[in-house]
């Protein structure tokens, strides 16, 4: 048996060591991570960044009434501005209704909505310091209505009969003194017109209003057209 010498004991020593680290380099590289590859996509649009808008709010009023189908039409201003310089017309958002305003020289206010499709309407609301009564003596507040409706009608400019009417109310209420069966009330339809179309006009109402305020309201009408 040959002795083994101390300098080739090192020398196999040494390559085993080599050997080993070797080994080792070569398992902790294989156990290593995948290399990374990027992910092909599909899709080739970009992505926009989220936005929020506004509500979109219709500034257009819808038209309630067909104008095509009124024969009556539009309404305009029916006061005379060099009777009452002070008057004032708004057409409304349905293209068929009108209110107009204004003061007489004695204090008493007037507002006038026009309105109606295939009848004309104007009803009329006054309101007057001038008189002033229980609200259930008709018969006073039918002779103010007449008085302040003529004192009205001189500013004036319309195609109804104004006149015609509140003679024929007049004429009514007469009647009605001597035969009390025969006595207007509110609300009663007095015709002063043709059958068809008619012209009639009612006194719809009486109303106490604050500071010995009070508010009458009178309505003619024609149709229909």
């Amino acid at each position: 048996m040959r002795a083994i010498t101390s300098s080739g004991y090192y020398l196999k020593s040494a390559n085993l060591l080599a050997h080993f680290s070797l080994l080792i380099s070569l398992l902790v590289t294989g156990c290593g991570p995948a290399p990374e590859h990027p992910v092909a996509s599909n899709n080739t649009k970009k992505a926009k960044p989220d936005t929020i808008s506004a509500p979109v709010v219709s500034q257009v009023v819808p038209d309630t009434t067909n104008q095509t189908e009124c024969p009556r039409g539009a309404s305009e201003p029916v006061v005379k501005k060099s009777v009452f310089p002070d008057a004032h017309f708004v057409l409304q958002a349905d293209r068929m209704t009108g209110l107009e305003t204004f003061s007489m020289p004695q204090g008493d206010k007037v507002k006038i909505t026009q309105s109606g499709c295939e009848y004309y309407t104007l009803k009329f609301e006054i309101e007057t310091t001038r008189f002033a009564a229980d609200t259930t003596d008709l018969s006073y507040w039918r002779s103010a209505a007449i008085t302040l409706m003529r004192q009205v009608n001189k500013g004036l400019q319309t195609p109804l009969e104004i006149v015609k009417g509140l003679d024929a109310v007049s004429a009514r209420i007469k009647s009605g003194e001597s035969n009390p069966a025969d006595m207007l009330s509110l609300g009663e339809e007095v015709d002063y017109g043709g059958s068809d179309p008619r012209e009639y006009l009612t006194i719809d109402r009486i109303s106490r209003l604050a500071d010995k305020r009070y508010l009458l309201q009178i309505t003619f009408s024609y149709g229909p057209m």
